[in-house]
């Protein structure tokens, strides 16, 4: 994965303005960006799941560019996020961004394990290792995703 060109760069400096120590913790990392790509695609807004592998020992999300950029230079992975950030503040949806922060940051590792596995769009990421581009987010994953957020407001 080219780091340099990746959208995902811009929404990760938005991360980390908010929430600098968050970088550090790459498994949330890594949730974190693949569930503001899970809500961007519910909302019909386009989405880029490129990157992303499956953790094989905890059958989890992880976009391990980031976090082998984010290892082997701590400060310049967080300098080049919030540069990305600045010049691409607007190809941010801060809402989505918030959501998928508050859900990361709230929740145990294993609650948001269980919360992606959950998902029909998991199920099918699994079974084919990447989403598809064209797969829609089913009525359950909308359900799961609203409920979430109804019963925590």
């Amino acid at each position: 994965m080219m780091l340099d060109t990746d959208p995902k760069l811009a929404v990760t400096g938005w991360l980390a303005k908010e929430d600098p120590e968050m970088l550090a913790e790459t498994d949330r990392l890594s949730f974190f960006l693949y569930l503001y790509e899970l809500l961007a695609k519910n909302d019909g807004i386009a989405s880029d799941f490129t990157g992303f592998t499956l953790e094989p020992l905890l059958n989890q999300p992880q976009i391990l560019g980031y976090r082998d950029a984010y290892r082997a230079d701590p400060e310049g992975f967080e300098k080049k996020v919030l540069a990305a950030y600045q010049q691409q503040e607007l190809r941010v949806n801060k809402s989505l961004a918030t959501m998928a922060y508050v859900l990361v940051k709230n929740n145990p590792l294993a609650y948001l394990q269980d919360f992606v596995q959950g998902f029909d769009f998991w199920k099918n990421w699994q079974k084919n290792h990447r989403p598809s581009t064209n797969f829609l987010l089913s009525n359950h994953d909308q359900e799961r995703i609203t409920q979430y957020f109804l019963k925590n407001k």
